[in-house]
């Protein structure tokens, strides 16, 4: 199997080096597929040598993006990585961008974090291995979870800003018809910028149909857990409005296939939630994945 990519950095690296020698080294059947492209980028005068290779560096990355783990929640490449060698874990993340490689770093073990090598020693590991290395990586993350949405861009702060909006009010609600001394305490711990709008959809609480009401009274019951602090109660009262959606056929698939640029515990948290959750009514799923720009294009 041939990699484009893989060909299209290799005639980058060599023709902007201006050389063929290498290309000896490799088996002849794909020596002879870049010989031409790569005579192409010979023939450039060294301007132009120097366009190509930013335009190439452009795409190549791109590729990358589509193909790779970029986007992907750290927490699942710490994951990946469990059990692997310090090298190993070394050479696998040398291909990530410096802000996840350090937060991967960060959240390994104690001992493994330790024991890996420094960038500059594996300066002496060939090119072919590290990339191997990383080929392995990125399989094992995707055999995580097989609905990977590939290329998926997703801005997480935005997406549990969101999920706490939500959260707030479908706590809110679970409380409307419990008792309103409840409800007003529950107010009153949050920051005083969200309460406005809680307030406010409040008003219309009367108007709200009694399968929207039971949903959120049942997350008191059954997703809200031991551990109630303010902040958390927030973002689970969010992810318990999302784990309905993993009951929808049609649209299951298509939440599941961003799992892997959700941080882990959030997916560990909607697949315990989704044992909980009633059937939702129709449209929920669908109209709650629009709001959270988690429905692809014609979705």
């Amino acid at each position: 199997m041939t990699d484009p990519a893989h060909d299209a950095a290799l005639v980058w690296a060599l023709g902007t080096r201006g050389s063929v020698e290498h290309l000896e080294q490799l088996d002849p059947e794909r020596a002879d597929r870049l010989r031409q492209p790569l005579q192409k980028v010979l023939d450039l005068s060294r301007e132009q040598r120097i366009a190509f290779a930013g335009r190439e560096a452009q795409r190549l990355s791109a590729s990358r993006l589509r193909r790779g783990l970029e986007g992907i929640d750290p927490s699942w490449i710490v994951e990946a990585l469990r059990g692997e060698e310090p090298h190993l874990v070394a050479v696998a993340l040398v291909f990530l961008p410096t802000p996840v490689r350090r937060t991967v770093t960060k959240l390994l073990p104690r001992k493994v974090r330790e024991a890996m090598p420094g960038r500059k020693a594996l300066e002496n590991v060939e090119q072919v291995w590290l990339v191997r290395c990383r080929d392995v990586l990125d399989r094992r993350i995707q055999a995580l979870l097989p609905d990977l949405q590939r290329g998926a861009q997703i801005d997480v702060a935005g997406l549990e800003q969101r999920l706490r909006e939500l959260g707030r009010l479908e706590a809110a609600l679970g409380l409307y018809r419990v008792g309103r001394a409840a409800l007003a305490r529950f107010v009153a711990n949050m920051e005083p910028a969200d309460r406005p709008a809680v307030q406010e959809e409040l008003k219309a609480a009367d108007a709200i149909p009694d399968v929207r009401l039971e949903r959120a009274e049942r997350f008191w019951g059954r997703g809200a857990g031991v551990d109630q602090k303010t902040d958390d109660l927030h973002l689970r009262a969010g992810l318990w409005q999302l784990a309905h959606v993993l009951i929808v056929d049609h649209y299951s698939s298509q939440l599941r296939s961003y799992f892997l640029y959700l941080p882990r515990r959030w997916v560990q948290e909607l697949e315990l939630m989704a044992d909980k959750v009633r059937e939702p009514e129709e449209g929920f799923a669908q109209q709650l994945l629009a709001s959270l720009n988690l429905l692809p294009e014609g979705g």
